[in-house]
């Protein structure tokens, strides 16, 4: 059944292709569904996005556990290459209580670091997290607290799409650490963890199409909690253009991580969790520009950057025109040649 749902997803993301002009992750900020871009939105444009999650499991003869997820992002580009984002939960709901509850919110900053070129970007992130949530650390999440928390990423992300125009293609990377507690000892504690993230995003014609590998491994008390036992795991999905001009974005998480048996209660204290070992997501993006109001500098950075994305479109259909027409041509000569009458 999961096979045929995501296969038909693809299906629509073909049918429904378009340009699309940046992505924004599940949390805000330019990048795939986790892993971040080095890059930003440009600026003065404003993405406000909705992504929602769900996931199943049978955990007894006659009962199916359920979780459901909503979030709620904006993201805003500023001038001297910056982002700013905003990440909240209004619903998630595991089947523990009559009526979902809300979650964390999180507020992050994004810098394009100088010396980033077309080719190689860095960049750093900082995001700190609001315990506003009912109840922390539920079941099929990764790991948090109800406490203050901070984390910072370093970001890079090479672009081959000048490289290869007919299938451009980025690479992405992210490291950072997660203070879980801003409190404590930072470097010290033992719910403090190491953030991993790299990814993959080529286009095929207008539809983007991604895959990455995320994890958060607790790196303090690696002598009672084992590499297999921390959430890991590989995303594939694909972003494109949908009805009314909205970005639509379908992805699924397949996990690597140790699978606990279910023994009728949950233990929100422990940083051995029942990680879902699949996940859904959807999400709609609208993007929108208030660039006219920012001074004529940012106008004009804005500017050169639509050009470029025009002429790199302009590039890759006279790379595939090309590639048709020898291929035409060799067609032709191949006809024409003298057949060998031995």
């Amino acid at each position: 059944m999961l096979r045929r749902s995501l296969v038909g997803w693809i299906a629509l993301a073909a049918l429904f292709s378009g340009a699309v002009h940046a992505q924004v992750t599940m949390e805000g900020g330019r990048g795939l569904l986790r892993v971040q871009s080095a890059n930003v939105v440009g600026v003065g444009d404003i993405y406000v996005s909705g992504v929602f999650s769900n996931y199943f499991e049978k955990i007894a003869k006659e009962k199916l556990s359920k979780y459901y997820y909503l979030a709620l992002n904006g993201t805003i580009g500023l001038p001297y290459n910056m982002e700013v984002n905003l990440n909240m939960i209004p619903y998630q709901d595991n089947q523990t209580k009559l009526l979902g509850r809300f979650g964390d919110l999180q507020l992050g900053l994004k810098y394009r670091l100088p010396l980033s070129g077309s080719f190689f970007q860095w960049g750093w992130q900082s995001v700190i997290k609001f315990p506003t949530a009912f109840q922390a650390n539920v079941p099929y999440e990764s790991f948090s607290t109800e406490h203050y928390a901070w984390c910072n990423r370093l970001l890079f992300t090479l672009d081959f799409s000048r490289y290869f125009v007919s299938v451009p293609f980025k690479f992405y990377q992210n490291v950072g650490y997660y203070d879980h507690n801003v409190k404590d000892i930072y470097f010290q504690s033992p719910i403090d963890q190491l953030l991993i993230g790299t990814g993959l995003k080529f286009s095929i014609r207008s539809t983007q199409y991604y895959v990455e590998y995320t994890g958060e491994l607790f790196i303090n008390n690696t002598d009672t909690i084992a590499f297999r036992d921390n959430a890991t795991r590989i995303t594939f999905g694909s972003k494109f253009i949908g009805p009314a001009g909205l970005t639509m974005d379908v992805a699924m998480d397949y996990s690597f991580a140790t699978r606990r048996k279910f023994d009728g209660r949950w233990d929100f204290n422990t940083l051995k969790k029942d990680y879902a070992d699949w996940r859904l997501w959807i999400g709609v993006t609208h993007r929108f520009s208030v660039y006219k109001y920012f001074d004529s500098s940012a106008k004009i950075a804005q500017h050169k950057r639509e050009q470029e994305l025009r002429k790199l479109e302009q590039i890759k259909r006279k790379r595939i025109r090309a590639n048709r027409d020898i291929e035409r041509m060799r067609e032709l000569l191949e006809k024409k040649k003298p057949k060998d009458k031995n």
